[in-house]
């Protein structure tokens, strides 16, 4: 083809349409109607067959800021190496440029801001990407408390300020590597889980604000040694060792405390959280009410879980049956369980039955005990954990009420037969056990003991 030199592009004269002249291989000249001319290269990218097409960012000519003939032949070859050895320059420059400008808009809205504010601003405007709804209230409570200073007691005593207060006043924009590095040593000396939990609130406030630090320990485009290792969560399940299952049943069965005693077999027998079914007056938490509790179907329906879904409860007999006892005489919006604070008779039932267990380890131990005698879709559904993950279960796999409401009165048969199996035990003084003082437990009548409800 024939080239065109320097003298021959710089006398082309613009026309009533734009027009294109080719000046090199894969490189156009495009005259618009004004007279201005730029510089179009096309190109094909290695293994994908489509002919692209980029215009170069500066105007042909030889004033500031325009690019001559040579520069742009050049260029043109250059980019169309890169195409043959499979490089798609122009698009990865624009997707550069897009970022830049990206950053830019971002660092101007952020200017000023401080972290507590685009913290606060977070919590308040954040939603769920699958559902796309706003976090808890106690979620949002926590990581509010990150960026406030710690309580003073009424004995004068100071508590720990929030996990993140050292970066609150900080403007967001100007927060570094460093800031995030010695934020995190200080507060390992506190607890390595709630350092890696402050760790996974503040890089989810940085990427709502779309805010990039370079070199961020918390960025995998760091280089290893220089990131931070966040651990990912694990619980610590403590549920009730299963040689004093019965025991613990018993010491509930005979507990002075009856309504709190209740509501701890209620939450054994369910595998419910404890704020699902007392509430929780901070966080606008309902508790399970008398008119929740459908008696006659063995119903209750738990709205907006944690997971934020709604959890039916098909209730065992035995649960049922506490529900009954705890719903009569009383008026349809009364709290299910009316109790504050039960940690002191699960202390007698612990004290009782030689067990340290907590009001958590309630559906811990439901959980353990689920697992073994039903299958895994069966107990997911029980304790109300998501399958969002799972396709199998979340597609494909239908559990009807019937075998859910078999599963609840399966983990309640195997506690009862726990309890009548410790009872028979008890029929000789030299197997009763003893609770961790060394005493023996207290004894109660056969009837009482296999009482299930």
């Amino acid at each position: 083809m024939t080239l065109l030199t320097s003298r021959a592009v710089d006398a082309l004269k613009p026309k009533g349409q734009p027009y294109k002249m080719a000046i090199d291989r894969g490189l156009q000249l495009r005259v618009a109607p004004d007279g201005v001319k730029t510089l179009l290269v096309r190109y094909t990218v290695q293994g994908t067959g489509a002919v692209r097409q980029y215009r170069l960012p500066q105007e042909y000519g030889n004033g500031a800021g325009q690019i001559k003939l040579a520069d742009a032949r050049a260029e043109a070859q250059r980019i169309r190496a890169l195409a043959r050895a499979g490089v798609d320059w122009p698009a990865e420059e624009e997707a550069r440029l897009q970022a830049e400008a990206q950053a830019r808009e971002t660092q101007a809205s952020t200017d000023g801001q401080t972290f507590a504010e685009a913290l606060r601003e977070y919590v308040e405007g954040k939603r769920r990407a699958k559902d796309g709804l706003p976090l808890k209230a106690r979620t949002k409570s926590e990581y509010s408390k990150m960026v406030e200073p710690g309580k003073i007691a009424k004995n004068g005593k100071k508590f720990a300020d929030g996990e993140l207060m050292a970066l609150a006043d900080k403007p967001l924009s100007a927060i570094t590597a460093k800031d995030i590095k010695d934020t995190y040593t200080k507060l390992l000396s506190r607890s390595k889980r709630r350092a890696d939990y402050a760790m996974q609130v503040l890089r989810a406030v940085l990427r709502w604000h779309g805010i990039k630090i370079e070199d961020s320990p918390l960025s995998q485009e760091t280089a290893g040694r220089n990131r931070i290792v966040l651990a990912p969560s694990r619980g610590d399940p403590k549920p009730i060792p299963a040689e004093k299952l019965g025991a613990w049943w018993l010491a509930a069965c005979a507990s002075p405390r009856r309504v709190a005693a209740n509501y701890y077999r209620f939450q054994l027998l369910t595998g419910c959280r404890g704020v699902e079914i007392l509430g929780e007056k901070k966080y606008d938490y309902e508790p399970i009410r008398v008119r929740d509790v459908n008696l006659e179907t063995g119903r209750i329906l738990l709205i907006d879980t944690k997971n934020r879904s709604n959890h039916l409860l098909l209730l065992s007999r035995e649960a049922l049956a506490i529900a009954k006892e705890a719903c009569e005489g009383r008026k349809p919006e009364d709290p299910l369980f009316p109790i504050t604070d039960a940690r002191k008779t699960l202390a007698w039932i612990n004290k009782q039955a030689g067990t340290t267990v907590q009001g958590h380890d309630m559906r811990a131990t439901f959980a353990t005990i689920a697992e073994e005698l039903v299958s895994g879709g069966v107990l997911k559904r029980m304790i109300n954990h998501a399958t969002n993950g799972d396709v199998t279960l979340g597609h494909y796999v239908g559990k009807g009420e019937a075998q859910l409401r078999a599963g609840w009165q399966t983990v309640a048969d195997f506690i009862g037969n726990a309890a009548a199996e410790e009872t028979a035990r008890r029929t000789t003084p030299e197997a009763m056990p003893v609770s961790d003082a060394g005493e023996h437990v207290v004894a109660v009548t056969p009837e009482a003991a296999v009482e299930m409800a």
